[in-house]
This record gives structure tokens, sequence and C-alpha cells, in this order.
């Protein structure tokens, strides 16, 4: 079997041997791509067929050779992707893009959030304890490296995608935790509210499980460019989504935060799913 990953949405796709170079729709967001001769970082598993030059040998995992254990364990890792991909986030410039615009007006909109910022950093400059500022100016670094991004065409390097996936898991992470924390010792058993912690601890744990195993790593990061029509629409559901929960439902800034990083990983998907046309990038085939 030929392994590869949709450009578009980042779905992990199988196709049979001799289904290289054919096209056909991604099953989930339904854009077209082509099975590729390689996969990325080694060969595609597929037969040598004489009549393509300079093709690569195929390559045939252990665990395809009657091996049942030891499983290598790029071999394990690979295996588990391809089945439980429907739990590993995949990330793109438009939700990274959408998580930093969250970050820059939570924090100039809301200002119980701002001050607690604000003050932790004032006692720590007061302590002397600048090693702190550490974190702050590479965390700023990286929402203008997602911001940047967005609107460019420029292909991502290795190390940017490391960067982009660490900070999309520690806001998934510190926000859940956060909202978690809050809900958890202010709501009543009945409250709807206890919704949104809940999944934020299920997913943080399942996301440090993965993290740790290296299942999550910088392929969870798309190269597929978001145009300016998801732009708009995103960011415009973002503006409307926190105008609700902060003015008109007065919530807790953790919980508004932890509602809006959740939509912001996962309306791309939604968006690509019901408007597949918009995000069509006409010919252009995978590598």
């Amino acid at each position: 079997m030929i392994r590869f990953k949709c450009i578009y949405c980042g779905q992990r796709i199988l196709a049979q041997d001799d289904g290289c170079g054919k096209k056909g729709k991604c099953p989930k967001c339904n854009h077209l791509v082509v099975v590729p001769w390689t996969t990325k970082g080694r060969p595609a598993i597929s037969p040598n067929k004489e009549s393509i030059p300079d093709r690569p040998k195929p390559y045939i995992p252990e665990w395809d050779k009657g091996y049942l254990w030891p499983v290598p364990a790029d071999e394990l890792i690979e295996l588990c992707k391809e089945s439980f991909g429907f739990l590993i986030p995949t990330y793109d410039e438009l939700s990274l893009f959408l998580m930093s615009v969250t970050m820059i007006v939570f924090y100039l909109a809301n200002s119980r959030m701002r001050n607690q910022i604000d003050t932790f950093f004032v006692k720590a400059a007061e302590l002397g304890a600048w090693i702190l500022f550490i974190p702050l100016v590479l965390f700023l670094a990286t929402i203008g490296l997602c911001i940047y991004h967005v609107f460019t065409t420029r292909e991502k390097t290795m190390f940017e995608k490391r960067v982009m996936m660490s900070f999309a898991v520690l806001m998934n992470l510190v926000t859940g935790t956060i909202a978690a924390v809050y809900t958890l010792t202010n709501a009543v058993a009945s409250d709807w509210l206890l919704v949104f912690p809940i999944w934020n601890i299920i997913n943080g744990v399942l996301m440090l499980l993965m993290v740790s195993l290296g299942i999550i790593d910088e392929e969870c990061i798309s190269d597929r460019d978001a145009n300016a029509t998801e732009v708009v629409i995103g960011m415009a559901a973002v503006l409307i989504i926190f105008a609700l929960c902060n003015y008109v439902f007065k919530l807790h800034w953790a919980i508004t935060f932890s509602i809006c990083i959740i939509y912001t990983t996962s309306f791309d998907r939604a968006l690509q799913n019901v408007f597949p046309g918009l995000t069509y990038r006409g010919d252009e085939q995978a590598s």
C-alpha cells in the first residue's frame, strides 16, 4: 500500500500499489489529489516498474515481512498514525493564524486577562526574574511567524513547522487546563459549561500522549496555503464568537478563550468539508 497525506487538509490516505500517478478525491475535503511516486521521508511502498526510469526500489517495512514483533519504533508510529489518524490534529496556516489573532484580540479586549498577565510580568520584573521574559519573547515571535505565513506563499522550513506545532499544542493545553480548573471549581454538576473542560481534559491527555510517542510531529503542520476568503471568514467568525461569549453571555475569559481555540482548530476543516471548492487549487499535485 502507498501512504501519503492530502496537501489540502492533511488527511492520511492509503492507495493501492498500482495507483502511482493516478488522480482521485480526498475522502475528507474532496480536493483532487495525485498519488505520489514517493512519500515524504522515504520511498512509497510500491512495486518497481521497468517502464519508469530512476524509480526508487520498493521499501517494505519489517512488519510487512512477516515479523510480528518487535516492530521498529518508526514503523509502529506510522501504523498508529494510519489506525488513529482521525484523532491526530492537523493544523495549517489558517488555524494557526486564527489562534494568533484570538490571542491578540483577548489581550486587547479582555481587561481581566490583560491585567492578570501584566501583573504577573510586573512582579517578575520587580523580583528581577528576567528569565521569565524569554518564553514571552519566544511566544510573541511564534505568533508573528504564524501571522507572517498566512500572507506569504513561502514554504515553511522544518524548524518553523516544529515551532508552530509546539505553539498549537501549547495553546490547546494551557487554555484547556485553565478553563477546566476554573469551570470544575465554579460550576455545578448540571452546568452546560462542564462540556468544555471535560472535552479539554480529554483532548489535552490525548495530545500529551501522542506528543510523547512522537505521533504528533511537524508533519501535522500542513503546507496548504490559506486564501484571502478563508482569512476574512475566519477572522469574522472569531470576532463574533468572542463578542457573544465575552459581552453577551459574559463568560469567564478562560472559558471564552477555550471556546475560541476549539473553533480555530476545527474551522478550516469544517469550511473545506462544507465548501470544498473554496480552497481548491486547480491542478496542484501532491508531493
